[in-house]
C-alpha cells in the first residue's frame, strides 16, 4: 500500500507519464490530509483556480485519505525528536506526511527521496525511477 507525497500528486496533475500510468494502475494508493491541503493551497493560488479545484476534488472523492490521529501524533513526535538529535530536520508538512506513512505501514512514494531518507525505517519509492 502506498501513500503518495504531494509532489507525486502534482506530477500526476501535470501529466508526468510514469506517474499517471502508475497511479491509474495501482489499486492501493492513498493521500494524506496534509497533501490534500497542499493541493488545495496550490489550486487556490493558481491562474486557473476553479479548474484546478475541480481536479483536487476528484482526487479527494476517489482516493482514500489518511489524516492525523493519536497514533500518527506519537510517530510524529518520535521522528521529529530523532531528526533534531541528528541535526537533520525536514519541513513540517513532510514530517507529518512521513509520520502518517510510518504509522500506517505505508510505502511513501515521493520525488524527494533525499529529504525523506533521513527518517529511519521509512519505506520509500520513486515511481519515476521505476
Amino acid at each position: 500500500m502506498y501513500l503518495l507525497d504531494t509532489n507525486v500528486w502534482i506530477g500526476y496533475l501535470k501529466g508526468v507519464p510514469p506517474l499517471v500510468a502508475r497511479i491509474q494502475a495501482e489499486p492501493q494508493i492513498f493521500i494524506s490530509s496534509i497533501s490534500l491541503g497542499e493541493l488545495y493551497y496550490g489550486a487556490r493560488k493558481s491562474q486557473r483556480v476553479e479548474a484546478n479545484l475541480r481536479r483536487v476534488e476528484i482526487i479527494r472523492n476517489e482516493i482514500p485519505c489518511f489524516g492525523v490521529d493519536a497514533l500518527v501524533a506519537g510517530v510524529y513526535g518520535m521522528i521529529r525528536a530523532d531528526l533534531e538529535r541528528q541535526g537533520a530536520l525536514i519541513g513540517p508538512n513532510d514530517l507529518w506526511i512521513a509520520a502518517i506513512a510510518k504509522a500506517h505501514d505505508l510505502v511513501l512514494v515521493t520525488r524527494n527521496q533525499r529529504e525523506f531518507a533521513r527518517i529511519a525505517g521509512l519505506r520509500l519509492d520513486d515511481w519515476e525511477q521505476a
